[in-house]
């Protein structure tokens, strides 16, 4: 692999919880996809349910910047560019389908769907 295809990782730890730092020790030895772990077994290694395991992740990625991808493959710390692309194509796919849903619940247009989306990101930010 080229050094231009190569993603650097600063594994310096922000300030974390005991449970945070847990999980996070799970995921630093998940370098690339290969090396995904599925939830429950972070579950199981670090005895943090799997719900607080997801909410856990969701918190690092968003308001750490710790760079975790997922997949149907699990979680695992992307180490190319591909990956890191293939990673938040996963979400954004998974992000459309589930307002596509809503959309068609509400009998509403996936442009109206997008736009409340928007709005309550927003309030929520």
């Amino acid at each position: 692999m080229q050094d231009q295809d190569q993603i650097v990782i600063d594994f310096e730890e922000p300030r974390m919880t005991p449970e945070e730092r847990d999980v996070w020790a799970v995921l630093s030895m998940c370098r690339g996809r290969e090396l995904a772990i599925l939830g429950p077994e972070i579950e199981a290694l670090t005895g943090i349910r799997y719900k607080q395991v997801q909410k856990i992740i969701s918190h690092l990625v968003c308001d750490h910047g710790m760079p975790i991808g997922s997949g149907t493959c699990g979680y695992y710390l992307p180490q190319t560019i591909r990956e890191r692309e293939d990673a938040a194509h996963y979400l954004r796919h998974r992000a459309i389908v589930a307002l596509y849903r809503a959309g068609a619940m509400q009998r509403a247009t996936i442009e109206s769907v997008l736009m409340q989306a928007r709005l309550e990101f927003e309030k929520a930010g």
